[in-house]
């Protein structure tokens, strides 16, 4: 007799036990369901869904209409720490609380598109059992990333409690089926790199005539004083000026660099050794498909244009991002949406970093813990299509009008400056149809 096949899982009271769901339809309620007064765009989009109910009842009825169709889901689902929201309990017993996510979590799974993505944001509570859960459902070779996102800084109340300071919550990431799976690019900002400290002054020569001086002297030269008036009149002020300068001049702020021969091609090789030959002099070696080198001394010339990119709206020194997110604090995420939701809503610019790196326009976006909306919100504006569920009555007192400032184009906040988004689209109000098997009792 062949041996049992056996797996490594996470285990918990009652797991075995699946819910036997209803099938159930969701129904629209045209009162609720709102829209622009007049076409923005041609690319506004108006049959969004936001429902109201259970999310795994609504996530099964979703299975009618949408089942493999979902590019990117989010879930901020409650982090089960034990603690009282004003808009949900955040307490459920460990086991119910595994149970709770392995279902709703196993539905998203059947509705995501094959190159689709899942997002869950956890703090560190239950990041271990949800870690293998997740493994377990998706299969640990398709997880892709766990992210970690910093929230707050260590000072206000919290930093007077004895041990570490929490400043950080987890974002997992998983692909559907990775061998699908297709990222877009995306970029987090950094300070200035001081490492490009040269310039060429006269970079509309011809490249054999380039000058090249300092990031100091090009500087001071600019503004027509000497790096010690310069120190002198920004003071403080000194490296914001610089990076800016920086910014302004990106096509001539250059760093030689050293490179090494087996990482180019012939062509370079040649030019980079005639470098050499000819100190002082830069040389070339052409290239059809990309960014001609350029050699100096044997050094290569890197330019900072390279390096700036635009995020959140606004050109600035950039890296491609990495699974530290440090720089989308939510100082000021009380005023996104005009709603207030204590401990819940998470910036805009985390929305947007998600949905840029996972999805294109016209992409379906899933989030069945809606909370305060953030997810429809940036999906909205981003020109996603967008299906929200929340069973809490925050969907009416929040959500809705979140959205509906969003469609009218009076949402200033969060992204809005940095896409220009001026309003348009619409969404369908929908809730469950009532269940059969009571009617028929």
């Amino acid at each position: 007799m062949a041996a049992a096949k056996q797996k490594l899982e996470l285990t918990w009271i009652g797991k075995e036990k699946r819910p036997k769901l209803e099938p159930r339809i969701l129904l629209e309620d045209s009162e609720k369901s709102f829209h622009a007064i007049h076409r923005f765009s041609d690319s506004d989009i108006f049959d969004n869904r936001l429902i109201f109910g259970d999310n795994l009842l609504v996530l099964k009825a979703l299975e009618q209409e949408f089942l493999g169709k979902v590019k990117c889901a989010y879930i901020d689902p409650p982090f089960n720490t034990g603690e009282a929201f004003e808009h949900y309990d955040d307490g459920l017993e460990h086991s119910i609380w595994l149970d709770l996510m392995a279902h709703r979590i196993r539905s998203i799974h059947r509705l995501l598109r094959d190159d689709g993505t899942l997002f869950v944001h956890i703090d560190d509570n239950e990041l271990g059992y949800l870690i293998a859960l997740c493994d377990e459902i998706f299969g640990r070779k398709n997880r892709i990333n766990i992210i970690t996102f910093k929230q707050s800084s260590a000072s206000g109340p919290k930093a007077i409690n004895p041990g570490l300071v929490t400043t950080a919550n987890y974002i997992l990431f998983y692909a559907k089926e990775k061998s699908h799976w297709s990222p877009n690019r995306v970029y987090q900002a950094v300070p200035r790199d001081d490492r490009y400290a040269s310039a060429i002054v006269n970079i509309d020569e011809p490249y054999s005539e380039w000058r090249i001086v300092t990031l100091r002297e090009a500087f001071s030269q600019h503004h027509r004083i000497d790096w010690t008036a310069a120190r002198a009149k920004f003071a403080e002020r000194l490296e914001a000026a610089l990076g800016k300068f920086v910014l302004s001049q990106r096509d001539r702020i250059i760093q030689l660099a050293t490179v090494r021969e087996k990482d180019i091609n012939e062509s370079a090789r040649q030019a980079l050794r005639v470098s050499l030959e000819t100190p002082g002099v830069v040389t070339r070696s052409e290239r059809s498909d990309k960014e001609d080198y350029f050699f100096l001394n044997g050094k290569q010339v890197l330019f900072y244009r390279n390096k700036v990119k635009r995020v959140g709206g606004v050109e600035t020194s950039a890296l491609a991002a990495s699974n530290i997110w440090d720089d989308l604090l939510s100082n000021n995420v009380h005023q996104e949406g005009g709603v207030s939701f204590p401990n819940g809503k998470k910036p805009e610019a985390l929305l947007e970093r998600i949905l840029s790196f996972a999805t294109n326009p016209g992409d379906l976006v899933l989030d069945s813990f809606a909370g305060s909306g953030t997810t429809g919100a940036v999906a909205h504006k981003l020109g996603r299509k967008w299906i929200m569920v929340e069973l809490g009555g925050h969907c009416d007192t929040h959500i809705a009008p979140r959205l509906k400032s969003v469609i009218d184009g009076m949402d200033a906040n969060g992204i809005s400056e940095s896409v220009n988004w001026q309003g348009g689209g619409g969404y369908r109000y929908c809730r469950l149809a009532p269940s059969l098997i009571s009617s028929l009792r």
